[in-house]
């Protein structure tokens, strides 16, 4: 079964004029947060299966918000310029992106399946990239997460402007 097909099963299935806003967690995994429609390559129950690599089954400017836990540093760094491309064409002008992400200089940041390094100059240089322009950062920290043991994470949260 094909992604596409794997989809279509599943999305006609969300009525999107249920939700006040549309808010999207990419990369849930099983941890689905509450008001948002979950997204996955795997099928852990959530909404929508789908690989992300292949777009964002959204309209244009139809999203209010998208939050990201653990997702960007397994894309390539194409892969990531395409998906934040994705993420500013399907959000609303006023709409924002969330994200978390090992600090690049914690040691969690070099396990094998991660791809990208991020630290706080690079979330300074998206709105640079080409198709990014309309973006501006809004918050760029660091802090020590202790969920498993500590570790550094990087939290930020960028807009879309026009």
């Amino acid at each position: 079964m094909t992604q596409l097909t794997i989809f279509k099963r599943r999305f006609p299935y969300i009525n999107l004029k249920e939700y006040p806003e549309i808010k999207l967690n990419i990369g849930c995994g099983s941890r689905n947060e509450i008001g948002y429609i979950g997204i996955d390559i795997r099928d852990c129950g959530q909404e929508i299966v789908w690989d992300i690599t292949e777009g964002i089954p959204f309209p244009d400017n139809s999203v209010d918000d998208i939050w990201t836990s653990h997702l960007l540093e397994h894309l390539t760094d194409d892969e990531s310029q395409n998906f934040l491309r994705e993420c500013y064409r399907i959000l609303k002008t006023g709409g924002t992106f969330h994200s978390s992400i090992p600090h690049g200089n914690d040691p969690t940041a070099f396990y094998f399946d991660h791809k990208t390094f991020w630290n706080e100059d690079r979330i300074f240089t998206i709105p640079t990239i080409s198709g990014l322009e309309g973006f501006e950062v809004i918050e760029n920290k660091t802090i020590t997460s202790n969920k498993r043991r500590a570790f550094r994470e990087l939290v930020f949260l960028i807009r879309k402007i026009k």
